[in-house]
């Protein structure tokens, strides 16, 4: 009798390890926000239910908007907009008039990254807040990529890397003369690899670590 109450525990572990198992492998998550805009104004609806509006300014023009998982973006000329499903509101960030010019955005389930000429921001559905770093001066953006939940900025001199419900960027400074190589993001990991070294920054992690050839 005992070997059978064993045996019946047994084989309910396996189910309940084979369950979570197949559920992360199709872990699908689905965009629980719609973005428009209409009549100058951004409109969100979130969850097919409720409508948060937001009015523009005069003249604003809309450059790139865009919808993922708990995630709305709107991105102008003037402002970085965002909103979440855990914060029914919009989030407007302003622009440097010297930004204006060249800015680029991407979004993520959790985490929406915009990249300008002098700064890295990011925003996660969690802390509902904007996040900044400072580019050095007279570096060259090299790449930017944003997953589920880490986010990856590179420049001439250093990488960034921005992870769901972080208070800041972490950053690396690059070794005299080295070059980016590749960069691979997974759902919770950040893989770079240079000339010389394979730098990593995951979402539990405040650093960046290293392997030097």
């Amino acid at each position: 009798m005992l070997q059978s109450r064993f045996l019946f525990i047994g084989i309910i572990c396996m189910s309940i390890f084979t369950f979570v198992i197949s559920s992360y492998a199709g872990d699908e998550i689905e965009d629980l926000i719609d973005i428009a805009e209409s009549n100058s104004k951004i409109i969100a609806i979130i969850e097919g239910e409720k409508k948060v509006t937001y009015h523009l300014r005069p003249n604003e023009k809309v450059l790139w908007s865009g919808s993922r998982g708990h995630l709305g973006v709107f991105l102008t000329d003037l402002q970085f907009y965002v909103i979440s499903t855990s914060r029914n509101s919009w989030h407007a960030l302003p622009l440097k008039l010297s930004e204006s010019g060249k800015v680029m955005a991407s979004i993520s389930p959790y985490i929406a990254l915009l990249v300008t000429e002098d700064r890295a921001i990011g925003f996660d559905s969690t802390s509902n807040r904007f996040i900044q770093a400072q580019l050095p001066i007279h570096d060259e953006l090299v790449a930017n990529k944003v997953e589920r939940y880490v986010a990856v900025v590179i420049t001439s001199s250093r990488a960034f890397g921005f992870a769901l419900g972080s208070s800041a960027f972490v950053e690396i400074i690059l070794l005299k003369g080295e070059t980016i190589e590749s960069m691979k993001l997974t759902f919770r990991k950040a893989t770079v690899r240079t000339s010389d070294r394979l730098l990593s920054f995951e979402v539990s992690g405040s650093t960046w670590s290293e392997i030097r050839f």
